[in-house]
């Protein structure tokens, strides 16, 4: 049975009952249809489309009642509601011609209200009418509450056979939370009515219009999918199709058409106050309630929430425990050239007052831009001593120094010049930060004319440590907290970057102590990444000293701080995340994969700054055990410590990288490799502890048991020279040597001192790191007492690679060939041997891996970590 259409008899003239007919194809919502579909298949149930005018609704509906295969056994009526209808109270009588034509609700002559009259339909329609379709388009008109309460009732007992599709700007006043409760409503709201991109662009290939992906984005960016004004750039851009930018740019302003929609929809019929309340709320780009009391006075609050109800198109976010409210772009535009048109001479002074506000509320970058849209700019000067270096703690200070670039006065004071170099030294940039703190320390103009000399003072040595840390030559200079400025920001500031680089250059305690009255300032004045930076910087500090346990409290501490100041996909949070992961890797807890990336693009670049190459080698080693292809990912992390070792020797902690990466060589035997770096690290540093353990761990995997007890003994004998970590590796290294030189008490001694230290940081890597330790730990068995739980804890983490076989230089070259598919007379050739050596090779290769053929040799080999 085709679809329905019922003739409506006895209704007044004044009752629009017919289905519009659209002057265009519509372009289809799945997600529309699938709803409205799942609602007709429901018993009794009630769809509500709100949007504002111009979204699409009344196109929604009439493409599904036209074009649902669904409706084939149903009857469809449309009543569109007039003002007159709205105020004639004859709205439920409208209703039954529709649904019912032979019912006669009010055959008796008496009084009857309108939920009599919906009691009486809905009697009639339960014993009479089959599957129906009722849309009432232009719902938000009724405002009559007799009226409302007789829909409400009709809607609430709905026949099965029933659906009826509500639509307006707006609610109307119903009790929507009972239908709700009760199952029986869908909602459709702008969300769901908003052009994807996708729509958009089948939108404008109806008008001939093909879009390119950038053209897309801009009319996405413009229009929000506001189906109307999309239509009138799709017009628009085709009338104007040889010169589409410009028509684009034009649009955004906006044009006429985008214009006289506006007023004739959605600005004629609003209250004067309310447009003077938008033509003031518009200024700034986003507002909140308390800023637009400021601006409005205090109907404020009644104006936004009329508003909203209204389905106003304006977004609304909540951020800082606050809603901010945003108008669509074009409306926006429309508004602020209504304002320069009617109101210009105000504009400055609502600029200030709106600067001034944000200024207040501590966000310097919304400010910035209304300094900059008063005349002549007459507040950026203090507003960059008061609030330049926030800016660059936010990350937002290179718009401020765009902003300074045309104003020359400003643009060579020292403080700027400062300034200048600070925000390079947040990004990482190393020569530029040389340049422009070069530049503040030369010229006449070393006296700043904006902030006062201890100002200026605190920056300069704030920005030193910071390109020194960034530099890795930290321990070249000494880093002292500068005077307390009074300056929060400043104080905070001169506090990370100090204490940063007192940690950077070994000295752990002050430096802590620095970090410590960073992190004050920081939550004492809202500095979100200032205070997960000298969290993490704290946990780096811990790490250096081996308080393994400390380190992951303090960077899980970091990481929870990202999360409150909204910064969990920050660069400061991915690192936070690395120092913890690397925290966990030591107690032998697995780490989740991927590891965040850091910013900067390649870290192992020498452009990139030490920190960043530091942690680059670190996520290297927590990442290696998953690696496709451990060879190369150990060459790589070799490569990068080399480097580090030439060009940030003086970095605090590389000692303990060289250790992390000898033992992934000696894991894979790369013996070679692995000598080279030890010997590099030895030129570097000399003969320190740190060195010690890495030159003795060498010498036990080479079978020189007494050579790594000499190594070690100066290290072990006096106090204390190495943190817990390292300590706990050379004690371990002194249990192994001694059991190959056969000296049992001595084993037991190493053993148990070993494990006296690890077990209060509970630290599991070094046994399964350092050559023949686990091994040894198993043969001891049970002999510590006290420690055999943590023993048996070391025992569960044992990693794969310890059992990896022992293959010769030779047999390892072979190997690691096998992975390219080269024949072994190839093989041969490259290695300068017979194939007849190779192929014994290949031969002592397959029995040591227990395997029978090149396939399960290349498995094998890369499950122990060999390739």
């Amino acid at each position: 049975m085709a679809t329905s259409y019922r003739a409506i008899a006895e209704i007044p003239s004044d009752v629009d009952a017919s289905i519009p007919e659209l002057s265009f194809a519509s372009v289809r919502s799945a997600e529309i249809n699938a709803r409205l579909d799942r609602a007709h298949a429901a018993a009794g149930h009630t769809v509500l489309v709100s949007g504002p005018a111009g979204s699409g609704k009344t196109v929604a509906l009439v493409d599904w009642v036209t074009r649902s295969r669904r409706l084939r056994t149903a009857a469809v009526g449309w009543l569109t509601v007039t003002e007159r209808l709205a105020d004639s109270g004859d709205l439920v009588p409208a209703i039954a011609q529709i649904l019912a034509p032979s019912a006669d609700i009010g055959a008796d002559g008496a009084l009857r209200t309108p939920v009599d009259q919906a009691a009486d339909l809905v009697d009639v329609m339960a014993i009479t009418v089959d599957h129906s379709v009722l849309v009432i388009d232009d719902a938000h008109l009724l405002t009559d509450p007799l009226q409302l309460a007789g829909l409400e009732y009709l809607l609430a007992h709905l026949p099965a056979t029933v659906t009826v599709l509500i639509a307006g700007r707006f609610d109307p006043p119903l009790r929507w939370h009972a239908l709700e409760l009760a199952g029986k409503l869908t909602r459709i709201g702008v969300a769901e009515l908003t052009l994807s991109p996708e729509r958009i662009a089948q939108l404008f290939i109806q008008h001939g219009c093909r879009l390119d992906d950038a053209e897309l984005a801009m009319v996405h960016t413009l229009t929000r999918g506001w189906a109307a004004l999309v239509r009138i750039a799709a017009i628009y851009l085709a009338a104007n199709a040889e010169d589409r930018d410009t028509a684009l740019t034009t649009l955004a302003r906006p044009s006429h058409a985008v214009a006289d929609f506006l007023v004739a929809e959605l600005m004629q019929s609003l209250p004067a106050r309310t447009l003077e309340f938008l033509l003031v709320t518009a200024i700034p780009s986003r507002f909140c309630l308390p800023l637009a009391e400021e601006l409005a006075g205090e109907n404020a609050a009644r104006i936004v929430d009329e508003l909203l109800r209204a389905n106003f198109p304006m977004h609304t976010v909540a951020h800082a425990g606050e809603l901010w409210h945003t108008y669509h772009p074009l409306l926006r535009a429309y508004l602020l050239a209504e304002a320069t048109h009617t109101s210009a001479d105000r504009l400055p002074a609502v600029h200030r007052r709106v600067a001034e506000w944000f200024g207040a509320a501590a966000m310097p970058g919304p400010a910035l831009d209304h300094v900059l849209a008063e005349p002549g700019t007459p507040g950026l000067a203090p507003f960059v001593r008061d609030w330049g270096l926030r800016m660059v703690l936010d990350g937002t200070g290179h718009l401020l120094l765009a902003a300074i670039e045309h104003v020359p006065e400003l643009a060579e004071d020292t403080f700027v010049r400062l300034l200048r170099a600070a925000v390079a030294v947040e990004a990482g940039e190393i020569a530029t930060a040389e340049v422009y703190l070069e530049a503040a320390h030369v010229g006449p103009e070393q006296v700043s004319q904006l902030a006062p000399a201890g100002w200026t003072d605190a920056l300069d040595r704030a920005v030193s440590a910071g390109v020194a840390v960034l530099v890795g030559d930290s321990a070249s200079l000494s880093w002292p907290l500068p005077a307390v400025t009074g300056q929060p920001d400043l104080d905070c500031y001169a506090a990370l970057h100090c204490g940063s680089a007192q940690i950077s250059g070994g000295e752990i305690d002050s430096g802590t102590a620095a970090l410590r009255h960073a992190i004050v300032h920081a939550e004492e004045t809202g500095l979100g990444r200032v205070a997960v930076r000298a969290r993490t910087a704290s946990a780096i500090a811990a790490g250096y000293a081996g308080r393994v346990g400390e380190l992951r409290a303090l960077a899980g501490v970091a990481i929870e701080c990202a999360d409150r100041y909204d910064l969990t996909h920050a660069p400061e949070a991915a690192f936070a995340r690395v120092i913890a992961a690397y925290g966990a890797y030591q107690q032998g807890e697995s780490v989740e994969l991927p590891l965040p990336g850091l910013p900067g693009g390649p870290l192992v670049e020498a452009t990139a700054p030490a920190p960043a190459r530091q942690a680059a080698v670190m996520t290297g080693v927590l990442m290696f055990d998953a690696a496709p292809d451990r060879a190369a990912a150990a060459t790589a992390l070799c490569k990068q410590v080399h480097r580090l070792l030439d060009e940030s020797p003086a970095l605090f902690g590389i000692g303990a990288l060289v250790t992390d990466v000898l033992w992934l060589l000696l894991r894979l035997q790369a013996r070679a490799d692995a000598q080279h770096l030890v010997d590099h690290a030895t030129r570097v540093f000399g003969p320190t502890p740190q060195m010690a353990v890495a030159d003795a761990g060498l010498a036990v995997y080479t079978h020189r048991p007494a050579a790594a007890l000499t190594l070690l003994e100066p290290s072990l004998s006096g106090p204390p020279q190495l943190n817990t970590r390292s300590l706990v590796a050379a004690w371990l290294l002194v249990g192994v040597a001694a059991d190959r030189l056969d000296r049992p008490r001595k084993v037991d001694d190493a053993f148990e001192r070993a494990l006296s230290l690890a077990c209060g940081e509970r630290l599991i890597r070094p046994f399964l790191d350092v050559p023949g330790a686990a091994e040894v730990l198993d043969r001891l068995g049970g002999r510590f007492g006290r420690f055999d739980a943590f023993v048996d804890l070391v025992r569960s983490h044992r990693a794969p690679a310890a059992d990896a076989p022992q293959l010769t230089d030779t047999e390892l070259a072979v190997l690691r060939q096998l992975p390219s598919g080269m024949t072994a007379a190839t093989i041969a050739a490259n290695m300068g041997v017979s194939v007849n050596t190779v192929k014994t090779h290949l031969r002592g290769i397959y029995q040591k891996l227990g395997v029978n053929a090149r396939a399960e040799a290349i498995t094998n080999a890369r499950r122990v970590g060999l390739i």
